[in-house]
């Protein structure tokens, strides 16, 4: 009997050592919220006045400069006025200019969010549109450097040139987001080639910022996945927000498929789900040190890939203490907000603060004497 007490405190001591060396609210009970694609969404400072939210990929750049009269192109839903009230290209096919110009609630609503609210505002390239294609490293490197004069810290040269600044003031005031988002569900030509040179070209960009940017990556659940893959292996990732839905086989949907009705702390049953896939893919890439979020849908599906609330609350107790696990990533917000049970974001962030409260307490418990005398 007192061999059975000592080995269960030694494995809720290490349980509690596994957790507690990476124990951080900010870290591991973050929602990322995506917006811009919800039918007749609320204003972006709507969910950014949510304390459930703490990041916000706005999409998207759906149109690459090859495919945009040499501009990209974006589409943040009803929240721009379209066209006419696009920027002119360089290029010679002015029907192709889809860069909107005129997102008035949009402009007001980031720098808003970014003051008002602390929330990270991360501007999200690709999407599942076919719309959009990038090949070559100078490519690249060229449309970095677009979307950092454009959406980055406001540059005097860029501005005098009279090129975009989509999202600055009426005002003159800058605005800049917090990050560029990576969702490429295309297949490149090059092999990802262009996609690299992209992304590491940011990377280089984010040093001469005044503050943190971040990098961030949605790929499909598949491991490696076929279209960003090699990018997330040659650069440095932030946050690699698994999309762990649409894909059957590694979807979140298996894993409860196999564990229904699981209760923490019992074993699990093996099942498709990558989300350790994810972690060893991670390891020894440049990526190394990027946080994983699992991405979820915010409300019920044609395809059963939407998990109730009490679902998402046992995947989140397995894989909490996980040391890559940072939060949960919900596409998207407007069928979140709109969910028949409630806003499926609140629902998420209260289990994960839950989370937080458990392990705070069992943090208490080896400061208690449960050895009798």
């Amino acid at each position: 009997m007192q061999l059975t007490v000592f080995t269960t405190i030694f494995h809720i001591f290490i349980f509690i050592q596994s957790c507690q060396a990476i124990l951080s609210t900010n870290a591991k009970s973050n929602v990322a919220l995506y917006w811009g694609q919800g039918a007749g969404q609320q204003r972006l400072s709507y969910f950014c006045a949510q304390s459930a939210v703490d990041v916000i990929p706005i999409g998207f750049v759906d149109v690459f400069p090859a495919q945009g009269n040499g501009f990209p192109g974006t589409n943040f839903g009803n929240q721009c006025w379209g066209t006419p009230y696009v920027y002119a290209g360089p290029g010679n096919d002015s029907a192709l200019n889809q860069l909107q110009s005129e997102c008035p609630d949009l402009v007001v609503d980031i720098p808003v969010c970014q003051s008002t609210y602390s929330k990270k505002i991360i501007l999200s390239l690709g999407g599942s549109s076919q719309t959009y294609q990038l090949s070559g490293a100078s490519n690249g490197v060229a449309f970095a450097d677009f979307l950092w004069g454009a959406f980055g810290p406001r540059n005097a040269t860029w501005v005098a040139d009279g090129l975009p600044r989509p999202f600055d003031g009426p005002d003159g005031q800058a605005v800049e987001v917090d990050g560029f988002d990576f969702d490429i569900e295309i297949p490149s030509p090059d092999t990802q080639v262009g996609y690299i040179a992209m992304a590491s070209r940011l990377r280089t960009l984010f040093e001469t910022a005044s503050k943190p940017y971040l990098l961030t990556g949605a790929p499909q659940c598949v491991v490696p996945d076929a279209n960003m893959g090699a990018l997330i292996k040659a650069v440095a990732f932030d946050i690699i927000w698994v999309q762990f839905y649409d894909t059957p086989q590694c979807s979140a949907r298996s894993w409860i498929t196999a564990n229904p009705n699981h209760v923490d702390g019992t074993t699990e049953v093996t099942s498709g789900f990558s989300y350790h896939s994810w972690t060893t893919f991670l390891e020894g890439s440049a990526s190394t040190a990027a946080k994983l979020y699992i991405g979820v849908l915010g409300a019920p599906d044609a395809n059963n890939y939407y998990l109730t609330t009490s679902e998402i609350s046992s995947l989140i107790d397995v894989y909490y203490c996980d040391a890559r696990f940072a939060g949960v990533m919900i596409w998207e917000a407007t069928a979140a907000e709109n969910n028949a049970a409630g806003p499926y974001q609140s629902a998420v962030k209260n289990h994960l603060l839950h989370q937080v409260s458990n392990i705070k307490q069992l943090k208490g418990f080896n400061e208690i004497n449960v050895f009798p005398n």
